[in-house]
């Protein structure tokens, strides 16, 4: 009975594990079949629809490959989105006309603020945005006090100061200054100039160059600053001295630096290219190098306007910038060459040794500068074509802004 028994149980046992192994294998073979048919159904369905996904699919492979290709055309032939700006918050592409903070506007001139050139009211009436305000100059009666600090002024006056005795001017310097920062846009200050002796000429101690560029950048709180390096302000052993000075100056206030230089139409001289090297020497980022395109008196070819004259000469200077970095190690694009150059044109009438600078001559270098993606175009005044000062080749106001835009 007990032999029998068990038999039975074993019997039954191998009856259930079989068809737990029969159902088991028609579940494997169930989930098989259904497998098959999604697959077989989404075969249909992609042979059916093969044209619209191959276009989906094509597309998406066109817009990665373009995005890579202008990704890179942005950064290596200069493709420039108005809105990027440099180091300094300035636009990369920017108009930026110099004033003369210290020239007299009569007060009865609409552009006028306590005898300043009211450059919030131009402003508003244009789209300049970024003025290079010039010159600041050590005092033109006593420019170093007993302990050989630069007594710095505007235009070397020693009333147009913080602590001068025409407390108006300087208050409507003051008050220009504000209301370019509260209509959104911002200035440079500018060292030197035409006239007088600049702050490097008259003293070539590194330490008290830095502590007058230092005081001067954190009173107006100046994002850049500008060295219009001319005339007799461009000797190589005053400039060596002012651009160690300069990168001190930059290392402990983070300004951005502009070189503003003569030029002629075959390109910089033997002086600017040593200045230019005395600055990269020193250790001083250059933003940007300002060509003064303008007075080239018999640098002229035959049958050429200042216009083309001032297209000539920075052409040449773009090749000669690019010479010029690379012996610091630094090879510039042609598009980074000029992303690095500055125009400024001298509008009007000069003098009786050079032509009138015509706005026909005007619109040529701006064509050219738009097409090359200048770092800056700029004139010699807004004060003249505003008309807050008379130059007898401006007669209508903005005439050379209108073509130079």
């Amino acid at each position: 009975m007990e032999n029998k028994t068990k038999n039975n149980n074993n019997e039954n046992n191998q009856i259930i594990n079989n068809k737990s192994k029969n159902n088991k294998n028609n579940g494997i073979l169930t989930k098989r079949k259904h497998k098959n048919a999604v697959f077989i159904s989404t075969k249909r369905e992609y042979r059916k629809h093969k044209n619209f996904y191959n276009i989906v699919f094509a597309s998406l492979a066109a817009l990665f490959v373009l995005s890579i290709v202008f990704i890179s055309l942005d950064q290596g032939i200069g493709i420039i989105n108005e809105t990027q700006t440099n180091d300094a918050g300035w636009p990369k592409q920017v108009f930026a006309p110099f004033a003369d903070m210290t020239s007299w506007v009569d007060t009865s001139n609409a552009y006028s603020i306590n005898g300043v050139a009211d450059l919030g009211q131009v402003q508003n009436e244009t789209e300049i945005n970024y003025f290079n305000l010039g010159f600041i100059n050590p005092s033109q009666t006593n420019p170093l006090d007993q302990d050989g600090n630069i007594n710095w002024r505007w235009g070397g006056y020693n009333s147009i100061t913080e602590n001068g005795a025409d407390a108006y001017q300087y208050a409507g310097i003051i008050s220009v200054m504000d209301e370019i920062r509260a209509n959104g846009g911002d200035f440079a200050i500018s060292f030197g100039g035409q006239y007088g002796k600049a702050p490097w000429v008259i003293t070539q101690n590194e330490e008290k160059l830095k502590d007058m560029y230092v005081d001067v950048i954190n009173k107006y709180d100046c994002k850049r600053i500008d060295l219009d390096i001319e005339e007799s302000n461009q000797g190589e052993a005053e400039n060596r001295a002012n651009a160690r000075a300069v990168a001190a100056a930059q290392t402990e206030t983070g300004v951005s630096v502009t070189l503003t230089i003569p030029i002629m139409p075959s390109g910089w001289e033997e002086k600017q290219t040593k200045l230019i090297k005395a600055y990269l020497d020193a250790g001083v980022d250059i933003a940007l190098i300002n060509s003064m395109t303008m007075c080239y008196g018999a640098g002229l070819y035959e049958g050429e306007d200042y216009g083309d004259a001032s297209i000539r000469a920075i052409e040449n200077s773009i090749n000669q910038m690019q010479s010029i970095y690379s012996n610091y190690g630094i090879n510039l694009t042609t598009a980074q060459a000029y992303s690095k150059t500055g125009a400024t044109v001298c509008i009007g009438y000069e003098s009786s040794y050079f032509p009138t600078f015509t706005t026909a001559m005007a619109k040529k270098v701006a064509d050219h500068a738009k097409a090359n993606n200048y770092g800056m175009l700029s004139y010699w005044s807004i004060n003249r074509d505003a008309l807050m000062e008379y130059n007898r080749a401006i007669n209508t106001l903005y005439s050379y802004y209108n073509v130079m835009k």
